[in-house]
């Protein structure tokens, strides 16, 4: 007969000891996202994992998406870092100084921002290219600007 083994109880907060923070691994791989700091990308993941609790607390706009509070000073105690540190690392991901991994919203009148993390999976990369000439792929001419003539009924 097998012998059954004998598991022991989680105790106090041994029971949190198993929850980990996740990092998307593309923003580590993908070259968009290399000039990211570690910092900032940890950041990313402490605050992907603050929107659990968001989605918990139905804390959603009025257009359904979710937000979380993050506060320089939780940043600083996380990351174990000044707060000039905090705001640069902050900005990396911000929408308007850095990459845009996040959205902050003010709330006015002493109150948190809000602030939108937004999904890191790329929809659409906009980049400026200058214009090219087109050739003509039969004759090797260059193709000029060609005038059409609208007819008079």
């Amino acid at each position: 007969m097998e012998q059954k083994a004998t598991f022991r109880y989680f105790y106090g907060e041994e029971a949190d000891m198993h929850s980990f923070y996740r990092i998307p691994k593309l923003l580590f791989t993908n070259d968009y996202f290399k000039a990211l700091s570690n910092d900032a990308k940890i950041l990313y993941g402490l605050m992907l994992d603050r929107m659990s609790l968001s989605v918990k607390n139905q804390w959603f706009d009025e257009e359904n998406k979710a937000y979380i509070y993050f506060s320089v000073e939780d940043i600083m105690e996380l990351l174990n870092c000044g707060k000039n540190k905090a705001v640069k690392i902050m900005q990396e991901l911000d929408d308007k100084t850095g990459i845009g991994l996040i959205e902050k919203k003010r709330q006015g009148f002493g109150k948190a921002n809000i602030i939108y993390v937004k999904n890191f999976v790329i929809e659409d990369i906009v980049e400026e290219k200058p214009l090219q000439e087109f050739t003509n792929q039969t004759s090797g001419d260059k193709v000029e600007d060609t005038e059409v003539y609208k007819p008079n009924f």
